[in-house]
C-alpha cells in the first residue's frame, strides 16, 4: 500500500482541494499548527515520520499548497516499479531560465533540476536521502535534493511526467497527462522578498559586475544610480540575505 503524505501548518492554496480530492485518496498531513521555521521543516517531519514506516513502504510526498491529484494513483506502486529505482524524484520547470535555475540549485540527473515539492520511494531510501539534507549546511531543501543525487545512484528524475508535473509559470493553464501535478503559486511581495532573501547569495558577483558596468556606462548625471543601488544591495546582503549555501 502507498501512502500520501504532505507537509502543511495551515490550510491555504489547494491545499482543501488535496485533501478533499475527488479520487478520495487519504493524504496524511504532518506540521499541523506548528511554526514555520523554512522548508527544511517538509524534511524534518519526513524523517520522523518514516521512523515508523517498514524499510519497503512505498511514500509519495506531494507541496501541500500548490498540488492537485490529477488521476487516479490506483496504479502507482506498479509504476513506480517499473522506474527501478529506490527514488523518484519530478522534473523542476526551472522558472528562473535555464542559466539562473542551475546556479541556485545545480542539476540532479541527465541535466534535470528535481524539484523537492514532489517525490516518492521506498521508506528506506527517501530517510536516508532526507537524512543527509538535514546534515548539510545550506538551508535550501531543492538545492541540497539536487547536490544529493551525485551521491546517491537509486535516485531517478521523472523526467517524462508520467507520475508528477510540475507546471511552469508561464504554463499554468496547461493540461497535463501526470498523476500528480503542481501549479505555480501567485506572485506577489512576499514571495519577491522570500525569493530575494534565499536566491541572492548566488548571484552576489553578478550584482557587483552590473553595478560596476553601470557606473562606467552611464552618463556623470546618472552617477548616483549605481552607487545607491549598491549600497541598498549591500544592506540587504548583509542584514537579510540567506548565505548558508556559499
Amino acid at each position: 500500500m502507498v501512502e500520501v503524505v504532505t507537509y502543511a501548518n495551515k490550510s491555504q492554496g489547494l491545499f482543501e482541494a488535496l485533501i478533499h480530492n475527488e479520487f478520495d485518496v487519504p493524504v496524511r498531513v504532518l506540521g499541523w499548527g506548528t511554526k514555520w521555521n523554512g522548508f527544511l521543516d517538509k524534511y524534518k517531519g519526513m524523517v520522523e515520520y518514516l521512523k515508523d514506516k517498514d524499510d519497503d513502504d512505498v511514500v509519495v510526498f506531494l507541496d501541500g499548497f500548490d498540488t492537485r491529484i490529477n488521476k487516479d494513483p490506483k496504479d502507482i506502486e506498479q509504476i513506480f516499479k517499473s522506474f527501478e529505482c529506490g527514488m523518484l524524484v519530478s522534473k523542476d520547470p526551472e522558472p528562473l531560465g535555464g542559466y539562473m535555475s542551475r546556479k541556485v540549485f545545480e542539476t540532479c540527473v541527465d541535466k534535470n533540476i528535481a524539484n523537492s515539492g514532489l517525490y516518492m520511494g521506498y521508506a528506506k531510501n527517501v530517510k536516508l536521502v532526507l537524512q543527509d539534507a538535514l546534515g548539510m549546511q545550506c538551508e535550501d531543501d531543492q538545492r541540497n535534493l539536487n547536490q544529493l543525487c551525485k551521491k546517491y545512484d537509486f535516485i531517478k528524475v521523472d523526467e517524462e511526467q508520467v507520475i508528477f508535473e510540475n507546471i511552469a509559470p508561464l504554463n499554468k493553464w496547461k493540461n497535463s497527462d501526470a498523476i500528480f501535478v503542481s501549479y505555480p503559486a501567485s506572485i506577489n511581495f512576499q514571495r519577491v522578498m522570500r525569493s530575494l532573501q534565499e536566491y541572492s547569495q548566488f548571484f552576489k558577483w553578478q550584482f557587483i559586475v552590473s553595478m560596476v558596468v553601470l557606473l562606467l556606462l552611464l552618463p556623470s548625471t546618472y552617477k548616483w544610480l549605481p552607487a545607491y543601488l549598491s549600497v541598498v544591495g549591500v544592506l540587504f546582503y548583509t542584514l537579510m540575505a540567506d548565505k548558508s549555501c556559499v
